[in-house]
Formats: structure tokens, C-alpha cells, sequence
């Protein structure tokens, strides 16, 4: 590593350092026989601005109390304002926090893999200043299945991750928050996973406009289609989201999407994935828009398909 890009990374830690904060937790757990006993649970999040945290969703899930906890020891009561299973975010509001600064949230759609990485948090419940790990993009559009769910779109890093992370900022050597640490594979080594900011990004916006996530469903279940997925089936495409299945009464059920359809592409932007798809939607549906035009190849013919939401 060169004496440029360590100074770099130096730089960025202790200019973000102070937005980092440690999240404590208080659960009820209730026993066999009912007695209810408070746990504690620790995670990481970062200031968006001077009031809102962002944190997992599986780090403040079920909590009764939050506790947020700065680099310098304040502590302050967190109210949850909302949060979001499907992307594991949360935000939580924050009164009266003083020497604290907000980061800068990057575009996750511009990463590329092998591109270097810092990660940043609580590890583990260590107080104090964070912990900060240096690594890698090791792919990206990564799925992995967690006790919350199945979890879509993650970026996969080398970066050392640990019991705590969760909620911690990932970010790039511009030091721009790229992604939110949300996962290890227990008994791995140099394998954790980040949901995009771009996605996180999106809970915070249906939260603050809506109160809480509201998300467009189409009423189709997909899986992203793959060249040798293409082969097999005989495909005259192989980027898109294969149709496998759709609700009876859905949106997509009423525009005539059929079980086979390939969903190229949504307003004429391209898809590759899922996850694409369901990020458009979203960010459309903030915008006020309820009428989407899908590009739709079935068979070899192409379609044009307009769904109301």
C-alpha cells in the first residue's frame, strides 16, 4: 500500500470517526413460565445528519429502549422511527446530540469489485473509539439467508466484520458511506456482507415521507435470470427478471403478466435483477408515480405491458 493511499484512509477515519456511534440495546425475553427478563444487545450506527441514526433493523428489532452511545462517552435515548426487514435498516431519531457529524452517503450502483473498503464499528461491545477494518469489495449482488430472511443485493467484502459491526457504516476511499455492515457466515473467515447504501437510502426516504416503509409490490415471484438459466430454458434473452409465479389479483395479474415472462426492463431502464426492480419501484413510488411500463419478452415475441400500483 502506498504512503498516499494510507494517509488517505487516516484522513477518512478520523474524519468520520465521530459520526460512528454504538447502539445499546434492551429486550424483554420471556421465559417458559412467562417471567419476562431484560437483555441487552449491542450494534453500531451512523448520523445521517445532526438527529437521525442509521442502524440494522436486526439490531434494534423487538428492543424496548435504545441507547445511543457517541465516541466521546455521551449518551443519549434513540426513538425508532422505523425500520425495515427486507433491506435490514432502521433509523432512529436522536435529541440534543452535540460533537457528532453527519457522513456522506456514496452511489453503491458505482462500486466495483476488488475496490478497497473501510468498515467501521463496536465490535463485540467495545467502547470507546470504533473499530476500523481495511478490505476489499469481494462481489457484489451477493444473497444469503439470515434468521430475519433472506437478505438480496448485499455487497460482500474481506473487510473484518464482527459480532457488533451490524449497522456500521462501510465506506470508500472517497469517504462516502457505500453500504451498512449487516452480516458474517459464522465459522468463515474474510467473508461478511453490506446492504447497499442505494437501499438504505430508500428506507430512510419511504420513513421520513411515509412514517414508516411502504413498499410497491407487482405480485410476481422472480428470480434473476442467468445465461445458463437462458440456455435452459431456451431463452432469446439472458439479462431480466424471470417471472416464476404470479399472485392471483396482484397488479401484475391484472396487466396479464404470465408465469414465464422475462421483465427486461421497467420505463426503459434495463434489468438485470430483482433487486433492480424492486429498487425502481420504490423510488418511483416516493415519487408519486403509480403507472410503470414493463418491457416484456414471452416466447420471442416482445411486449410493452403498463401495471398500475
Amino acid at each position: 500500500m502506498s504512503k498516499d493511499v494510507e494517509s488517505r484512509i487516516i484522513d477518512i477515519v478520523n474524519e468520520m470517526k465521530s459520526s460512528v456511534v454504538s447502539i445499546i440495546t434492551t429486550r424483554l425475553m420471556v421465559d417458559e413460565w412467562l417471567n419476562a427478563t431484560p437483555v441487552r444487545g449491542l450494534g453500531t450506527g451512523f448520523f445521517i445528519d445532526n438527529k437521525h441514526v442509521v442502524t440494522a433493523n436486526h439490531v434494534v428489532q423487538d428492543a424496548t429502549e435504545l441507547v445511543v452511545v457517541t465516541p466521546d462517552g455521551d449518551e443519549y435515548e434513540g426513538e425508532l422511527l422505523g425500520r425495515d426487514p427486507e433491506f435490514d435498516a432502521a433509523l432512529i431519531r436522536v435529541e440534543g446530540a452535540r460533537s457528532v457529524k453527519s457522513v456522506k452517503l456514496g452511489d453503491s450502483d458505482k462500486l466495483k469489485v476488488g475496490q478497497m473498503v473501510i468498515a467501521i464499528g463496536y465490535p463485540l461491545g467495545l467502547l470507546g473509539e470504533p473499530t476500523v477494518t481495511l478490505g476489499v469489495i469481494s462481489a457484489i449482488g451477493r444473497s444469503i439467508r439470515t434468521p430475519m430472511g433472506v437478505l438480496e443485493g448485499l455487497i460482500q467484502t474481506d473487510a473484518a466484520i464482527n459480532p457488533g459491526n451490524s449497522g456500521g457504516p462501510l465506506l470508500n476511499l472517497d469517504g462516502e458511506v457505500v453500504g451498512m455492515n449487516t452480516a458474517i457466515i459464522a465459522g468463515a473467515q474474510g467473508i461478511g456482507f453490506a446492504v447497499p447504501i442505494n437501499l438504505v437510502k430508500l428506507t430512510i426516504d419511504e420513513i421520513l415521507k411515509f412514517g414508516r416503509v411502504v413498499r410497491p409490490r407487482l405480485g410476481i415471484y422472480g428470480v434473476d435470470l442467468s445465461k445458463p438459466m437462458a440456455r435452459y430454458f431456451r431463452l432469446p434473452v439472458d439479462r431480466g427478471v424471470l417471472v416464476v409465479g404470479v399472485l392471483p389479483g396482484s397488479p401484475a395479474d391484472d396487466a396479464g403478466l404470465r408465469q414465464g415472462d422475462v421483465i427486461t426492463a421497467i420505463d426503459d431502464e434495463e434489468l438485470s435483477s430483482i433487486v433492480q426492480l424492486k429498487v425502481h419501484l420504490a423510488r418511483r413510488f416516493i415519487e408519486g408515480n403509480r403507472v410503470f411500463d414493463l418491457t416484456v419478452v414471452r416466447g420471442r415475441t416482445r411486449y410493452r405491458i403498463k401495471v398500475s400500483i
